[in-house]
């Protein structure tokens, strides 16, 4: 059938409009940072436009590749991503107190990113040993928690919670038991309150939120461990309905590296509540768009496949949000497209090039005479049938 192939149009522009607040975000939010410490104002802008490059070469790279390709790769990949991990805490530089980082990309972000693929092609062809955990959920589990415990000792709570939250997911979404999904939550909430009472930074970040998560900030050390959130929620106020404008941030100069974790704090601050509700909807709507592709995916790994990618950017973005706005502890994990930092960007891109793949169609070519299969009789045939009859 000659035709054009379409893809999904929504999901495209959530992409952009999401890529536009990153810019604009960054910008705005690192201006302040980049004129007293790195020389020039543009210095941010700049990287991020590089970085922004590669993710869009990322994106179309992944559109390119039929979906169905990555699988017989997936047990190679996630194994690649574990020894790169392992090579990090060996060889990694520190970020902030952790050893995340592995010459100029984080393995994390890749580690979570195949993951989703492994579990997808296991999930898919293991579906009927999956009503047994010991046979047929456990050994699906065990690369899966090589990885969140490699992120932990890195140490990096933040990103090892969210990656144990989307494989939670991801076995859900594979059919397995909601028993042994309820379960393994259970262990893992046994894991985090056993982190609550041994690991210090966790423990001073858990009693932060406890002072400000009613955001009556009573208790709270505004000039210590609370300073950063408490900035975030007097950038977020007085943002007001409408916000200061862009480039109008006050707060950019006070929270540390607001171009980062709290760029949803700067951005709420100079488009006010508007703003926020606009890229939460925005958010939403990529998330409506990512489990349309997933209920029209031809088989059950394209499924899984496409609900885990959407999962996984949509957990990012609402433990972003939420930190944000006091309604979680500080994690320190990137708001999805719009945060600076280049692996999470290239790594979200790359995820949205395989959803349009699979949300490929073909489109048929509008029909014209020439091409329909039916005969078109001319004046003289006409003539000579009237004479016949």
């Amino acid at each position: 059938m000659r035709g054009t192939v379409q893809c999904d149009r929504g999901l495209i522009w959530v992409t952009l409009l999401l890529g536009l607040v990153g810019i604009v975000t960054v910008y705005t939010a690192s201006v302040h940072v980049a004129g007293h410490s790195f020389g020039g104002s543009h210095v941010f802008l700049k990287r991020n436009a590089v970085r922004a490059a590669f993710g869009v070469a990322a994106l179309l790279f992944a559109y390119r590749i039929d979906y169905r390709a990555y699988r017989k790769h997936a047990t190679k990949a996630i194994l690649i991503a574990i020894v790169l991990l392992g090579l990090t805490l060996i060889f990694g530089t520190m970020i902030r107190g952790m050893r995340a980082r592995l010459l100029m990309f984080q393995p994390g972000e890749i580690a979570k990113f195949v993951l989703v693929f492994y579990m997808a092609d296991v999930l898919a062809r293991r579906k009927g040993e999956l009503a047994d955990f010991k046979y047929g959920v456990l050994p699906r589990l065990v690369l899966a928690g090589l990885v969140v415990v490699l992120v932990l000792l890195q140490p990096d709570f933040g990103n090892a919670l969210a990656i144990a939250a989307l494989s939670l997911v991801l076995l859900f979404l594979g059919g397995v038991r909601l028993v042994h999904v309820g379960g393994l939550a259970a262990l893992a909430g046994v894991g985090g309150w056993v982190a609550l009472r041994t690991v210090p930074h966790i423990i001073e970040r858990w009693q932060v939120w406890r002072a400000s998560y009613d955001l009556t900030l009573s208790g709270l050390d505004t000039r210590g461990a609370g300073y950063q959130i408490y900035q975030s929620l007097v950038a977020l106020g007085s943002g007001g309905i409408t916000g200061r404008g862009v480039g109008e941030s006050m707060q950019r100069a006070f929270i540390p590296d607001p171009y980062t974790d709290f760029a949803f704090s700067i951005w709420g601050e100079e488009l006010g509540l508007v703003g926020t509700l606009a890229v939460v909807a925005v958010f939403a709507f990529f998330m409506i768009r990512g489990l349309r592709i997933a209920r029209r995916a031809p088989d059950a790994y394209g499924a899984v496949l496409a609900a885990g990618l959407t999962a996984m950017v949509t957990i990012y973005a609402i433990i972003n949000i939420g930190v944000a706005t006091a309604l979680f502890p500080t994690t320190g994990l990137p708001l999805p497209f719009v945060s600076y930092g280049g692996s999470s960007l290239v790594v979200n891109m790359a995820a949205i090039g395989v959803l349009l793949n699979m949300s490929r169609r073909i489109v048929p070519e509008p029909a014209s005479i020439s091409s329909l299969r039916i005969p078109v009789r001319t004046r003289g045939e006409h003539a000579r049938k009237r004479k016949r009859s």
